[in-house]
């Protein structure tokens, strides 16, 4: 069992909420079990601070120290929108740039940017001694224990702190870092995927698909959410995680931790939100969600469709071609869902619809929409049934 523990925004604010967050966060992280490594997504602090990282310097090795953890083999860190504050006079040209061309100029604009977060990685280099490359704000991958291969991408590097979409990183760099076939990849990233240039999440989905990249971990939305980026008839998660800092003046965040856990093929997620007043609460919209953390989406993508990737069970419900194990964990209800959906077509989906017109599925719908839908209907307890029709019309041809 590996478990690690994900947190993201530090805007700490050395506060009531913040000192008795930080208190019970060891706490809970020490009585959990053995954490074994410690994420964090980026925003390391507040553009008001400059290049002062102290806050958050002193609670990782605080943290790191309380976990009995290696600070420089166990702990992974990739720059937010807040670190890019050292001074560069044609920032903002390199952002207008980039913005409208993203493959004009590309090493150009890139190298411009990074120069923003020297005092980043001024604050990574001190914190993490012997750091193994020379720009801690660059894409680059380092390896967990001959584990987990993360691969640490800047997703910041064209954020102007007002526009929240259109994100852009070195997707040049992306596609030739080194990833390791037999152990899993896991991009590492400030923004969620959603909110990168669409130009870029092309090619990030391109990368994804190639080097069968497991999970998309990241933060910045100030609320935790998992949605899947599509890849055809395959997904992969792209997991937001919660601001990490309580703050009693921000009425919008909300406060928490993810914690992961990694056995064989899966890994398992724990949300836990944090409120003043109650402490640490566990969050069902995470907790339960998992993950295949190996995988192969090419061999995955030109499988039959009728050969969905889960040993055989013991007791099986015939549905047309297809069986379905009725103690699938819900995880894989939905997988099954949204993996078979891409396959649809027309005329199959108004087979579909005609015995669930009060919950009508429409084809088209981005992976949001497509979400939202599994997810009303797991809360019905009619998810199964979704899955079992959806094969039997898939087989209807």
């Amino acid at each position: 069992m590996v478990r690690w523990l994900h947190i993201s925004d530090l805007h700490i604010a050395k506060r009531s909420d913040w000192i008795n967050f930080e208190k019970e966060l060891i706490k809970k992280c020490c009585e959990y079990d053995k954490i074994d490594l410690v994420i964090v997504t980026g925003d390391f602090h507040n553009f008001s601070e400059g290049d002062n990282f102290g806050l958050a310097r002193d609670f990782l090795q605080k943290l790191l120290v309380n976990l009995k953890l290696d600070i420089e083999k166990d702990l992974f860190v990739v720059p937010g929108n807040h670190d890019g504050v050292s001074s560069v006079k044609t920032k903002n040209f390199f952002i207008r740039s980039a913005k409208s061309s993203p493959f004009e100029d590309t090493e150009q604009w890139v190298r411009g940017l990074l120069v923003a977060f020297e005092g980043y990685e001024n604050f990574v280099q001190e914190l993490i001694p012997h750091y193994p490359v020379e720009h801690p704000a660059s894409v680059h991958n380092r390896t967990w224990r001959n584990q987990i291969n993360f691969i640490h991408c800047n997703t910041a590097l064209a954020a102007d702190g007002k526009e929240k979409e259109n994100q852009l990183l070195d997707v040049d760099a992306l596609a030739e870092m080194t990833y390791i076939p037999d152990m899993p990849n896991i991009l590492l990233a400030h923004n969620s995927f959603f909110d990168l240039h669409q130009k870029h999440q092309q090619r990030v989905k391109d990368t994804i698909r190639a080097n069968s990249i497991c999970a998309y971990f990241c933060g910045d939305c100030h609320k935790q959410e998992i949605h899947e980026i599509p890849l055809g008839r395959v997904e992969v998660p792209c997991v937001v995680s919660y601001r990490s800092a309580p703050d009693p003046q921000d009425n919008y965040s909300s406060f928490g931790i993810i914690l992961g856990e990694w056995e064989g093929d899966l890994a398992e997620l724990r949300g836990w939100c944090w409120e003043s007043g109650q402490g640490f609460i566990e969050d069902p919209k995470i907790t339960g969600e998992s993950f295949q953390m190996r995988v192969d989406h090419a061999q995955q993508s030109t499988s039959h469709p009728d050969a969905p990737n889960i040993e055989e069970p013991p007791t099986k419900i015939s549905v047309g071609a297809k069986c379905l194990d009725p103690q699938i964990e819900e995880y894989t209800l939905k997988r099954l869902f949204v993996t078979n959906y891409y396959q649809l077509t027309r005329q199959q989906c108004t087979l579909f619809n005609q015995k669930h017109g009060d919950i009508p599925l429409f084809l088209g719908v981005d992976s949001k929409i497509l979400s939202d839908y599994v997810n009303a209907a797991q809360e019905k307890g009619i998810l199964s049934d979704l899955v079992q029709d959806l094969f039997r019309v898939l087989a209807s041809d």
